[in-house]
């Protein structure tokens, strides 16, 4: 029973295969959980030194959805509604004042990705 309680807690992993082919400074926006229901949540998966990063798609500035596809410089993320620009690794704004976005620890297996969301 208390193994139950804290898995409610913790944060579980879900696979995404394939995620390691995706080009070095490319991103993809993937949705995770069920939007319909309340529990879904819609991340940025990026490749930024070889390494898969996950970042939430939501900016926390004014809520807009980030953007995916080349990233800026070959490691930002863009807000298209300000031109913001986030840091996948860190979630920090590079170019504003403006709070972080939250970013999900992933993990690579093999040619898979498992992102903690």
């Amino acid at each position: 029973m208390l193994q139950r309680l804290l898995n409610l807690f913790r944060k579980q992993p879900t696979l995404v295969q394939g995620a390691a082919k995706l080009p070095e400074g490319e991103s993809k926006k993937l949705s995770f959980g069920d939007p319909l229901a309340g529990r879904g949540v819609d991340v940025i998966l990026a490749k930024v030194g070889g390494e898969i990063l996950a970042i939430d798609a939501r900016c926390p500035h004014a809520g807009g959805f980030l953007i995916d596809g080349p990233l800026v410089d070959g490691r930002l993320v863009t807000c298209p509604l300000h031109n913001y620009h986030f840091d996948p690794k860190s979630g920090a704004c590079t170019n504003a004042p403006c709070g972080k976005a939250r970013v999900y620890r992933t993990e690579a297996v093999g040619d898979d990705v498992q992102v903690y969301v």
